[in-house]
């Protein structure tokens, strides 16, 4: 996707509700926007990966729609990546181009999405179009009534009354238009009449730091398999070099060369890699402070520590939540907004977001360690002693990463 918009240029989604036939609302449509154009929406690649960037990563879904659902105009070239998106498909209507080809791939391809739970729209539908072939494939059917005349909105819903697809009324313009196709049989309205779209303003992150919170996401996903998590890593040749000269290193020991990542995901597992990859992406940040990063690890260290002395677990959960409560620091950003649309298990989002569960003792327990004030530290019981040596034992290891050059030789 395009890189995020410069701060020159700022970032806006603009929020129009979708009604019902009660006019309740039943969905927003989101658009993007940017400043030098706060009145019109395009429907180019970078316009579509604005709004999912802004939507699922910066502004956050909630914010937008609460428990409504979400309306995005998709593009063609980024209809065939959603499969690949994170993007919860219980909550999104994909609005589908007018000029969607009619083919038997893209046939398959809105069957996929479908059955995955996507909604899916036929946005400025024309009798007679190419649209005609995606009737059988999608669930709703968008119609531009401003410039129609009654007869042929007649038409247009007779036409379409014959398949199974619910119809969307665009640009309701005044009562009467609303009371007339309401009569008429559509579902849904939609127009200025209702209500005008309401802005947004998304702060957007460096390009270097989406990237990174691109890629913690992929390898933080618990439903990526070894050949997904080769590939994720394999995109990102700095990164692919790093974890094969770290695991080569004096650090791990190992008896004989690690000379790929398949190897590498056997020897350390699926978890395990994945955990030294956002370790290492998080280290990468070379605008942050060295401290920060340091203290992410020893935070992250000392939470595992803690969980294995308690006999609590599974203990890379424990490593996880340490390594991504301090990311709110690394990214310059409010936590909630970085980790709420990464794929983490309920567990460890319970503790970073609201503070709750036995992960978020073993946090709060680090935290304190941090201020140095040990004797008000507590975790499941543990004595001053087992935390004091856990915390120890915590900084040697953080010390021991960072002094690598992960070329196999130890800094000096």
């Amino acid at each position: 996707m395009e890189k995020a918009a410069s701060n020159s240029d700022s970032t806006y989604i603009a929020r129009q509700p979708i009604y019902n036939r009660q006019l309740g609302v039943y969905a927003y449509e989101l658009l993007f926007r940017s400043a030098s154009s706060l009145r019109s929406a395009t429907g180019s690649d970078a316009a579509t990966s604005h709004v999912i960037l802004s939507v699922f990563g910066e502004i956050g879904l909630d914010t937008l729609v609460g428990s409504r659902l979400a309306a995005i105009n998709m593009t063609p070239r980024l209809l065939r990546e959603l499969e690949s998106l994170n993007v919860p498909a219980g909550r999104l209507i994909v609005d589908l181009p007018p000029d969607l080809p009619g083919d038997e791939a893209t046939l398959e391809t809105l069957k996929r999405l479908a059955g995955r739970g996507y909604i899916l729209a036929l946005d400025d539908y024309v009798p007679g179009g190419a649209g005609d072939r995606l009737l059988p494939a999608v669930h709703q059917v968008k119609v531009d009534t401003a410039r129609a005349r009654p007869d042929e909105l007649r038409s247009v819903h007779r036409l379409l009354s014959r398949h199974d697809v619910s119809i969307v009324a665009e640009k309701v313009e005044s009562l009467e238009d609303y009371e007339f196709l309401r009569d008429l049989g559509f579902h849904y309205f939609q127009g200025y009449f209702l209500s005008r779209p309401r802005l947004f303003k998304a702060i957007g992150l460096e390009a270097g730091k989406l990237t990174v919170v691109r890629l913690l996401a992929g390898l933080q996903d618990p439903a990526l398999d070894v050949h997904q998590l080769q590939h994720l890593i394999a995109q990102d040749a700095g990164l692919a070099v790093k974890l094969l000269r770290l695991i080569n290193s004096p650090f791990f020991g190992l008896s004989r060369e690690v000379d790929s990542l398949a190897r590498a995901i056997l020897i350390l597992g699926r978890r395990k890699l994945a955990t030294w990859a956002c370790m290492l992406v998080i280290r990468g940040l070379a605008d942050r402070p060295a401290g920060l990063v340091q203290l992410a690890l020893e935070r992250a260290a000392l939470c595992e520590g803690l969980a294995r002395r308690a006999g609590l677990g599974p203990v890379e959960n424990y490593f996880t939540c340490g390594l991504f409560s301090a990311l709110d620091l690394i990214m310059e950003r409010p936590l909630e907004q970085i980790i709420q649309p990464l794929p983490l298990g309920d567990a460890v989002k319970a503790a970073l977001l609201r503070g709750t569960g036995e992960m978020a003792e073993a946090l709060a327990c680090a935290r304190a360690c941090e201020q140095g004030d040990i004797e008000a530290a507590g975790c499941a019981g543990l004595s001053t002693t087992d935390i004091s040596e856990a915390m120890l034992e915590a900084g040697h290891w953080a010390d021991e990463v960072l002094s690598m050059s992960l070329t196999g030789k130890p800094r000096h």
